[in-house]
C-alpha cells in the first residue's frame, strides 16, 4: 500500500478578547515532497485578520527523511481605507519569539521560524495596537494665548484654534471660512454636548488620543462633523470592549443613531465568536 501524503495545520484553543488573541497552532507532515498550507483566518478586534502559513519541503536519500519547514504569519487590515496604522506584537515562546512587532497593513508574509520537525505545536499570543499619526498640532494643545475660537457645551466650553479646527473637519472648515454667525462671534453652540466630550474632541484633534469612557458621545460628534478617522477609532475601541453584558446596549445605541459601521463591527464580533448570543440572552433574562 502506498504511503498517504498528509499535511495539516490546525488552530485550536482560540481565545479572542478585545484587541488580543491567544491560540495553539499544530502542524503535521507526512510523506510530502513539497506543500504550502495556510490556516483559517482569525479576526482580531474586528479590524485585522491573522493567518499562519507553512511551507514544507521533504528531502529523502533513502535512509533518512528531513522536513524543512518555513513558518510565516500574515496580518491584514480588513478596512484598507480607514487610514489607521496597526501594529501587532507577537509572542510565541515555543519558537523563541518575544514581543516581535509587525505592521499589519502591508499584506506581507513574515517568516518567523525555520525547523526540521515532522510534527510541532506552538502557542501564539498577539496584541493589537493602533499607531496614531504624528500630529504637528500637539505643541498647541495647552496654548491659551493664540486660541481664537470657542466650542460651547451644555456645562462649559473649550477654547481652540480656528486653523486647527478647519484642518480637522470639513464641516467646521466651511463654517469658519464662510459668513456664518459663528465665524463672526468666535464661538459655536453644541447642544446636548458636555464639556468633557468637547475636551475629548480637543485632545483627539491636537494629540490623537482617545478617552477610556464617553466614546459614544465622541462618536456622535465625529459623525456629525465628518471626521472619519476619529469615527473609525471610536468604533474600534468600542468594539474591543464589547462583552455579552453590554453588546445589546451597543447595538441599541448604533441602531438609534444610525451608526452602521458600529453595528456591523458588533455583528462581526458575534459572528466570529467573540461574543456569544447565548450569553447575551442569559444576561438579558437576568435583568
Amino acid at each position: 500500500m502506498p504511503w498517504r501524503s498528509v499535511e495539516t495545520i490546525d488552530i485550536t484553543d482560540v481565545v479572542l478578547k478585545g484587541n488580543s488573541l491567544v491560540a495553539t497552532v499544530s502542524v503535521t507532515n507526512y510523506n510530502i515532497p513539497f506543500v504550502t498550507k495556510t490556516s483559517r483566518e482569525l479576526i482580531i478586534g474586528g479590524v485585522v485578520g491573522f493567518q499562519v502559513k507553512v511551507v514544507t519541503a521533504m528531502i529523502s536519500n533513502g535512509h533518512m527523511t528531513v522536513y524543512n519547514n518555513l513558518v510565516f504569519v500574515q496580518f491584514i487590515k480588513r478596512r484598507q481605507n480607514d487610514e489607521l496604522n496597526y501594529v501587532l506584537k507577537l509572542t510565541a515562546t515555543d519558537l523563541n519569539i518575544e514581543d516581535k512587532r509587525f505592521t499589519s497593513d502591508d499584506g506581507t508574509w513574515h517568516l518567523i521560524n525555520e525547523n526540521k520537525r515532522l510534527q510541532y505545536t506552538f502557542q501564539v499570543n498577539i496584541l493589537l495596537e493602533v499607531v496614531p499619526r504624528v500630529n504637528s498640532f500637539a505643541s498647541l494643545h495647552d496654548d491659551e494665548e493664540l486660541t481664537d475660537f470657542e466650542l460651547r457645551g451644555v456645562d462649559g466650553s473649550v477654547h481652540m484654534h480656528r486653523a486647527v479646527l478647519a484642518a480637522a473637519s470639513p464641516v467646521l472648515r466651511r463654517m469658519l471660512g464662510g459668513v456664518w454667525r459663528e465665524t463672526k462671534e468666535g464661538f459655536v453652540d453644541m447642544p446636548g454636548t458636555s464639556r468633557a466630550t468637547l475636551q475629548d474632541l480637543k485632545n483627539y484633534v491636537y494629540l490623537r488620543t482617545l478617552p477610556e469612557t464617553g466614546l459614544e458621545e465622541l462618536l456622535l460628534l465625529s459623525s456629525y462633523y465628518m471626521m472619519p478617522e476619529l469615527e473609525e477609532r471610536c468604533v474600534d475601541k468600542l468594539v474591543q470592549n464589547v462583552t455579552a453584558e453590554n453588546a445589546f446596549e451597543v447595538i441599541e445605541f448604533a441602531a438609534k443613531n444610525k451608526m452602521t459601521q458600529l453595528m456591523l463591527a458588533v455583528l462581526e464580533c458575534v459572528e466570529s465568536g467573540l461574543v456569544h448570543v447565548s450569553e447575551m440572552r442569559n444576561h438579558l433574562q437576568k435583568q
